[in-house]
């Protein structure tokens, strides 16, 4: 199981590699997709299976956060995702969000 935690995770970390390497996308972008993919395989049922498969290996890579907070908002509504633990993250990826509408990067 240890084996199949260390590739799973080092399998993850060559996508945002491989990504960063052959994209414009800069590291906050490939986090925020991460995210949003850890949500979606929340929402299709998929990251628990994986979770099963391959142990603690899912639990730490970003995309585990993004299921977390899939998993909270459908538990116990979005108002306490909003309101519990997670309120400095989710506040800081909302505030995040409105800044980089607001201004553009410049290289």
């Amino acid at each position: 199981m240890i084996i199949k935690s260390f590739l799973f995770t080092g399998f993850i970390c060559l996508i945002a590699q491989i990504i960063k390497d052959n994209t414009k996308l800069t590291s906050g972008h490939i986090t925020s997709l991460f995210v949003s993919l850890g949500a979606f395989l929340g929402f299709c049922g998929a990251y628990d299976k994986i979770i099963d498969c391959v142990g603690g290996g899912a639990s730490v890579v970003i995309m585990s956060f993004g299921n977390t907070l899939y998993n909270t908002a459908i538990e116990k509504g979005i108002l306490h995702m909003l309101g519990g633990v997670s309120t400095g993250i989710v506040a800081t990826i909302l505030l995040a969000f409105a800044i980089t509408l607001l201004f553009r990067v410049r290289d």
